[in-house]
């Protein structure tokens, strides 16, 4: 395998993507701690709900930088490569509704809560979950 591969094991070591991917399943399961932290309803909840949410952002945003990135980068990098590749539309996918999801925690974590909180707040956990999925499977289809 030369420079140009597709393969992300060349951009980033096997063991550190296995450690990515452990890190984007604590973050889900802080993330679903979190949330049941949101569901009861006094102050204190909140406050630890948003302190929750915010370790699970910082664990997702490590993750992003050190492995999802790079694997991109590499990705495209290689001229072999076309956009209507059933794996890009994949990576697309989960970009298109990754970016948004990570976007608006960001947003709720740094205190600037839109109008109808819940309908928002609903809206990016649906947004993030799913892609979570569509990582995993962005993860287990990588071609080699």
């Amino acid at each position: 395998m030369g420079l140009g591969t597709t393969s992300a094991s060349m951009v980033v070591p096997p063991l550190l993507q296995q450690e990515s991917l452990i890190l984007v399943f604590v973050a889900l399961g802080i993330g679903i701690i979190g949330m049941g932290f949101g569901k009861i309803r006094n102050k204190d909840s909140f406050q630890m709900h948003r302190w929750i949410m915010t370790g699970a952002i910082a664990l997702n945003f490590v993750a992003i930088l050190i492995v999802m990135l790079p694997s991109l980068v590499f990705f495209y990098i290689d001229p072999n490569v076309t956009i209507a590749s059933p794996f890009s539309i994949l990576q697309i996918i989960h970009a298109v509704v990754g970016v948004p999801a990570f976007t608006m925690a960001m947003i709720f974590a740094f205190n600037d809560l839109p109008r109808q909180t819940k309908k928002w707040m609903v809206l990016t956990a649906v947004l993030w979950l799913t892609s979570i999925a569509l990582g995993a499977v962005v993860y287990f289809t990588m071609p080699n």
